[in-house]
């Protein structure tokens, strides 16, 4: 670590008091350091402090040297989480994927990690049952705190720059056919209006992300029948919180249909009622909301709970999520361009779009299969 000198004043005699200043690794905020040096003549003083310099620069290198992995990675995320330019729900994720990764290496100094022990910390994991995903997440946690180590000249290079985590598989995309899609809407329809049957209705119409449904107001739904997406539900200790959309190509204006637009205007109708009877405001309410009058939204998690059960009783093979995949193949399979497909769902990049959605469609690929045997003539 480097002091920088900042004075040197003679005090009574021979004494001489010394300040120096260095940047602490943790904070970034300088630090002063006071000392007392003993010379008879300046000259003398200035070397005095030059040779303490050096001498507190080697111990506190020696010091630095010695951080385990785990104590430095708890100071990054605490940096990054005051620095303010980290979501709360990502930090709340560093620090599930810190806890996992320090049962392996936590007592290991920073100087010495190598990338055999990178290598090992992911084989051990695997090997303990973590997914591909999951390791992932931690190598990179581990690489960027690896990485601000070297920025703070504790390390000389970073060893998960020479290594890589395990692959990780692509996952299918499952998305419902026309007419499993048409079934679950009819069940939602048949029952009264809830929570959980207005956030499938909700998702299978406009492709919007679990946490972006959860967050919606009333406000954000206009008289033209346009829903403004503007955030979202965040994670963070187990609780839920408003932020911002996931990417600023996320927050943007879905259209409804009319049958889906009904369904929200009766339900807002049945809403307002109940508030003029119980004689509570009605200002502006969650859409979705499973007690009370909107005061509180629907926990993305029990959402995708109840909405596992729902499926399960109604036998669907899929996840709530994968209504978001339904919304998107259908209008690709429909002639919808990718570019408009893409600023539905909020994707900043038409190609992810393309590459995700345009094949999955089980019907499209049944009337395919027609084709192709027709044309190598083994159609009758």
């Amino acid at each position: 670590m480097k002091y920088t000198n900042r004075s040197l004043r003679q005090r009574k005699g021979d004494k001489w008091e010394v300040v120096f200043t260095y940047v602490d690794p943790v904070s970034q905020t300088n630090k002063p350091v006071y000392r007392t040096v003993t010379a008879k003549t300046r000259k003398a003083a200035e070397k005095a402090r030059d040779d303490l310099r050096f001498a507190l620069e080697s111990e506190s290198d020696v010091q630095l040297s010695k951080t385990s992995v785990a104590s430095y990675t708890a100071d990054f995320i605490e940096r990054k989480r005051k620095s303010g330019t980290v979501e709360r729900s990502t930090i709340a994720g560093y620090k599930t994927e810190s806890k996992i990764m320090t049962k392996y290496i936590s007592d290991k100094p920073i100087e010495e990690l190598r990338i055999a022990d990178v290598d090992n910390l992911i084989a051990q994991m695997i090997s303990d049952g973590y997914t591909p995903c999951t390791c992932g997440k931690i190598f990179r946690l581990l690489k960027m705190t690896l990485k601000d180590a070297m920025a703070h000249d504790l390390i000389t290079k970073n060893p998960c720059d020479y290594t890589r985590p395990p692959r990780r598989p692509k996952q299918e995309i499952r998305a419902l056919s026309k007419s499993e899609r048409t079934r679950m809407l009819s069940l939602v329809r048949k029952v009264d209006l809830n929570p959980l049957s207005l956030a499938i209705e909700l998702a299978l119409a406009t492709g919007m992300r679990r946490g972006e449904l959860c967050a919606l107001r009333w406000s954000d739904l206009n008289e033209s029948g346009v829903i403004h997406v503007r955030r979202a539900l965040g994670a963070d200790s187990g609780a839920f919180y408003e932020k911002e959309t996931k990417t600023t190509s996320s927050t943007r204006e879905i259209p409804l249909a009319k049958p889906t637009l009904d369904v929200l205007v009766n339900y807002k109708e049945e809403l307002s009622i109940r508030a003029n009877e119980l004689q509570v405001p009605f200002d502006d309410p969650y859409i979705l909301c499973k007690t009370g009058l909107g005061t509180k939204p629907y926990n993305p998690t029990l959402l995708t709970r109840e909405f596992t059960t729902f499926a399960k009783m109604n036998g669907f093979n899929c996840t709530f999520h994968d209504l978001r995949h339904t919304f998107a193949t259908y209008m690709v399979t429909s002639g919808v361009d990718i570019s408009t497909v893409a600023s539905y769902l909020g994707h900043s990049n038409v190609a992810v779009t393309l590459n995700t959605y345009a094949t999955v469609d089980p019907d499209a690929k049944r009337a395919a299969l027609a084709t192709i045997e027709q044309a190598i003539g083994y159609a009758s």
